[in-house]
C-alpha cells in the first residue's frame, strides 16, 4: 500500500514508518500537492493543514490516519461520506503525552525564571540577575485531564506545587488517576472559580465546539495579574485578541505557547512584542513520541492491508453503515 505524509520534511517520521512497514511505500508530498501527487494513496497522514473534499475523495483512499491524537485537520463528515476511515493514536502510552507534558513544564520554567531577561543579562555581562519565581508553593490549574493533562500533573507534583485539574466529566475513579497526586479535580463548570487561584493555567483539552476560543476576555479577566498561561494543545482554544489585550494591559504576566491558530505562526505576530515564550508545535516531536506513534500508525496500515478494521477509528460505524 502507499502511505502519504501530507507534509515534506518529516524524515524521522518517514524513516520510523518505513522500517515498520517494509512491504509498503511511505512517501511525502506538500499539502497543496495531495490531489495531484498522491492520487494513488491508500492512506493519508495529515499534519496541521486540513484535508479538503478533493483529497478525501481520492480513488484509492481507505484511511486517514492521524499521526497523534488530534483530529481537527480532518472533516469527519466528508471522510465518512466517501467511505474513508479516520483514526488516531491516543497520546497515553506512546511517549506523545509524556513529551508534550515535558514542553509544558519547559515553558513554565522559562516564564517563571524570566529566561529572556537572563539571556539579556548574559549579553550585558551582568550576573545574579534577574530574580525569578520558584515553582514550589505555586498553584497550577490543568484544563483538560486526558493523557497529556495527567502527564503534566505527574511532573508538576515533583515541584511541590498545588496541582488542580478540570475536565469535562470530572474524576473517573480509575486506578490510573488515583496514582497521580492532585489537590483538586473537578468539572469544567468550575473553571471560573479556580482561575483566580492559579499561578499557571496549562491548557491540554481537545479542540472542539465546546472548547474553541473558551479562553476569552472573561477568563483572562479572572486570572491573577502575575499569572501565566501555557498552551500545549491547540491554538484555537485561546481567543487571540483577548490574549493580546491581557498581555498589553498586564492582565497576566505572560504566556507560553507551543501551538497557534495559524501554523506555521507569523514571526511578526504582535504577541511576540510581549512576555511570550514560543515553540513551533514541537511538544510531541521527540524520538520517543515518534517511535510510539509510528507503531500505532503502522499497526493500522497492516490491519487495512489484511482487510481488518483500524484501531481507534472515530467514524467506524458510519463508514460500515454506508458500505
Amino acid at each position: 500500500m502507499k502511505v502519504y505524509i501530507c507534509q515534506k520534511g518529516f524524515k524521522l517520521m518517514i524513516d520510523f514508518l518505513q522500517e515498520l512497514l517494509p512491504d509498503d511505500e511511505v512517501l511525502a508530498c506538500a499539502p497543496d500537492e495531495i490531489a495531484t501527487h498522491a492520487t494513488d494513496a491508500d492512506v493519508l497522514i495529515p499534519t496541521v493543514i486540513p484535508l479538503n473534499e478533493a483529497e478525501l475523495s481520492l480513488p484509492n483512499l481507505k484511511l486517514v490516519q492521524q499521526f497523534g491524537a488530534g483530529l481537527d485537520s480532518v472533516n469527519l463528515g466528508s471522510a465518512s461520506a466517501n467511505g474513508v476511515f479516520v483514526a488516531n493514536v491516543p497520546t497515553a502510552g506512546t511517549g506523545n503525552a509524556e513529551s508534550v507534558a515535558e514542553i509544558a513544564v519547559m515553558h513554565m520554567l522559562l516564564l517563571s525564571r524570566r529566561y529572556a531577561d537572563t539571556c539579556q543579562s548574559v549579553k550585558d555581562g551582568k550576573f545574579a540577575t534577574p530574580t525569578g519565581w520558584a515553582l514550589k508553593g505555586r498553584t497550577a490549574l490543568i484544563v483538560g485531564y486526558g493523557g497529556i493533562g495527567r502527564e503534566v500533573a505527574r511532573r508538576l507534583s515533583g515541584f511541590e506545587m498545588t496541582v488542580q485539574a478540570i475536565s469535562r466529566s470530572g474524576p473517573k475513579g480509575t486506578a490510573e488517576e488515583a496514582a497521580i497526586p492532585l489537590d483538586c479535580h473537578t468539572t469544567q463548570d468550575q473553571l471560573h472559580s479556580l482561575l483566580p487561584e492559579a499561578d499557571f493555567v496549562v491548557l491540554a483539552p481537545p479542540l472542539n465546539d465546546d472548547t474553541r476560543g473558551f479562553m476569552s476576555s472573561e477568563e483572562f479577566g479572572l486570572m491573577k495579574p502575575n499569572a501565566f498561561i501555557v498552551n500545549v494543545a491547540r491554538g484555537g482554544l485561546i481567543d487571540n485578541d483577548a490574549l493580546l489585550e491581557a498581555l498589553k494591559t498586564k492582565g497576566i504576566m505572560g504566556a507560553g505557547l507551543d501551538v497557534f491558530v495559524q501554523e506555521p505562526c507569523d514571526p511578526n505576530d504582535p504577541l511576540f512584542e510581549h512576555n511570550v515564550t514560543a515553540t513551533p508545535h514541537i511538544g510531541g516531536a521527540t524520538d520517543l513520541s515518534f517511535q510510539g506513534i509510528a507503531k500505532g500508525v503502522a499497526e493500522n496500515v497492516r490491519r487495512l492491508g489484511r482487510g481488518e478494521q483500524p484501531l481507534n477509528c472515530v467514524n467506524l460505524e458510519v463508514v460500515k453503515a454506508r458500505s
